[in-house]
Formats: structure tokens, sequence, C-alpha cells
């Protein structure tokens, strides 16, 4: 007849076995779909050029993120920051129609497909401040 002893041996013997062919690093887990963490290239050769009362923003487009969503604009003067694109734009270029007066900070960043986000890249533009003089003594 099996002793109690022995069996709980063997059960011990039997669950170190287990534990020790659980602990492999002869086959290693691959991950079907990697988490996506690496943020896109960041907006190269930035240029901005103010012609006929728009401000012209450009960049070249990233050819080593196959995964890209496009690029987001964004307009800070007179310490007010601005979003003039919040949807990611697949396009080059961007013209703001309504440039503000005085210094002018335009940034642009890329976004890719799960939303990981590049660095920021700017551009300055000045335009000269209007001063009129009005006659109000009419």
């Amino acid at each position: 007849m099996v002793s109690n002893k022995m069996i709980v041996t063997f059960m011990l013997i039997a669950i170190a076995a287990l534990a020790c062919a659980g602990c492999s690093d002869d086959n290693p887990v691959t991950l079907v779909n990697p988490v996506d963490t690496a943020p896109p290239a960041v907006p190269s050769n930035l240029s901005v050029d103010y012609s006929a009362n728009k401000a012209i923003i450009s960049w070249d487009m990233s050819t080593v993120d196959p995964d890209l969503a496009g690029y987001i604009v964004t307009r800070e003067n007179c310490s007010v920051t601005e979003i003039l694109v919040d949807q990611p734009i697949f396009v080059s270029r961007y013209e703001d129609a309504n440039p503000k007066a005085g210094s002018t900070l335009y940034s642009v960043y890329a976004v890719d497909n799960v939303g990981n986000e590049s660095a920021i890249a700017t551009v300055n533009l000045t335009i000269p401040l209007n001063h009129r003089t009005y006659d109000i003594s009419r």
C-alpha cells in the first residue's frame, strides 16, 4: 500500500518538474503585433514665406514612417497658442490666411496612426505692426 508520504513526495516532484519546464528560455514568446511606441520623424526643412498677406508654412514629408498619419500646425503670437490644424493633415504645406502682426512662432509636428508624436519643428515669422495715425479733430 502507498503511504501518504510517498504520494506527497511524488506530487512535489511532479510540481517541481512542471515549474522548471515552464521556465525555459528555449521557447521565447514572440508578440504577433508589438506595440508601436516609436515617434515619427521630426518635420525637416521647415520654412515660412509671407506673400499677399498670407503665411505659407512648408516642410519636407517624411519618407521613413510607413504609419504616418500627418502633421499638426500651431501658431503662437503674443503668448497665445492656437492650433491651426487639429487633425493630422497629410500634406507638406499649410497656408495661414490670417497671420498675426508681430512675431509669430509656427510649430509643426508629425503624428502616426497610433497617436505617437514627433518632436516639434518651429519657424518664426515677423510681420511689422502697422502704426496708423488718425485725425480725430474733425
